[in-house]
């Protein structure tokens, strides 16, 4: 049922994202600056969609909110998360951040990405900060708001949220059911604020991280058993329901990486059976983009 209600929801997004690229609503002409430049095209509006028939409407059905379009000109690409979006793996230090930078910039000359990303850390970390670091999420918004241009914001994170309560907690329905809500919660919280902010949100969906070749061989956390490991393949689909329902309520933008095989496949994976190498940075790049590319008219 639950996969069901994940695959609705995200049907659901990716309509939101598609009508993106196809209806507009009528916006003010913007002022001329000089008499070169161009004028700047009316930002497009996506018309608000109704949750899919496959998921029951309900009291507490957060409303799909609409996705604008961003802006023509130079975008700041902020990027928050753990050691994916620090771009553990690849030894030149690029990551995703810097290869979705390289493809935007070929079609938005001047854009810049500005990396929060921190190994190791949770959803709460990017919140609140952890190992002296103040949070990433206080960062983020104060560099969206002094932008002088379009803002697009991207979350990668929950990963080390599941291992901790799997290596720290005791692995219980009752625990589960807690630490769904507490990162539904963290989640809500980055996403709206980001929104207010001004920023255009993209938000990976989680993978597996249960079949990662380092939990597999149990190199990751040794004190994580078989049976946790089936609990966190189970909870990381609870995880993306909350992304994807967090994501349709403040009109943020999902990218799938639940359904690939980047953390699986030895040719897009690191030593450490955990990261992706450089290849596989090069496809989350591309995935990125796919999210963000309707948006960009």
């Amino acid at each position: 049922m639950r996969r069901k209600l994940l695959t609705a929801l995200m049907v659901t997004m990716m309509v939101v994202s598609a009508c993106g690229a196809g209806e507009s609503t009528t916006a003010a002409p913007a002022a001329t600056v000089a008499a070169t430049q161009e004028s700047v095209a009316p930002t497009e509006t996506v018309a608000p969609v109704e949750p899919s028939p496959a998921v029951e409407a309900s009291a507490t059905t957060p409303p799909v909110a609409s996705v604008e379009s961003i802006p023509p000109g130079p975008i700041t690409l902020i990027m928050l998360g753990d050691s994916l979006t620090q771009g553990d793996g690849d030894e030149s230090g690029r990551g995703y951040p810097g290869r979705l930078l390289d493809i935007v910039n070929a079609i938005r000359p001047g854009s810049t990405v500005v990396n929060l990303g921190q190994s190791g850390w949770n959803s709460e970390a990017l919140i609140n900060g952890d190992q002296g670091l103040p949070g990433q999420l206080d960062r983020a918004v104060e560099q969206a708001a002094s932008a002088s241009g379009p803002v697009a914001a991207f979350v990668w994170i929950g990963s080390n949220d599941m291992w901790y309560l799997y290596e720290y907690g005791e692995g219980s329905d009752d625990a589960d059911a807690q630490d769904v809500a507490h990162f539904a919660n963290n989640i809500e919280t980055i996403v709206s604020r980001l929104r207010d902010a001004g920023a255009t949100v993209f938000i990976a969906l989680l993978d597996d991280q249960s079949k990662r070749p380092v939990a597999i061989k149990g190199e990751a956390f040794p004190g994580t058993t078989p049976d946790e490991l089936a609990r966190m393949s189970r909870i990381v689909v609870r995880y993306n329901e909350a992304i994807v329902a967090k994501a349709a309520q403040y009109g943020a933008i999902t990218a799938d990486f639940y359904n690939t095989t980047i953390f699986t496949d030895p040719a897009t994976l690191y030593d450490d059976g955990n990261h992706p190498n450089p290849s596989g940075y090069d496809q989350i790049a591309q995935l990125w983009f796919a999210s963000m590319e309707p948006l960009l008219k």
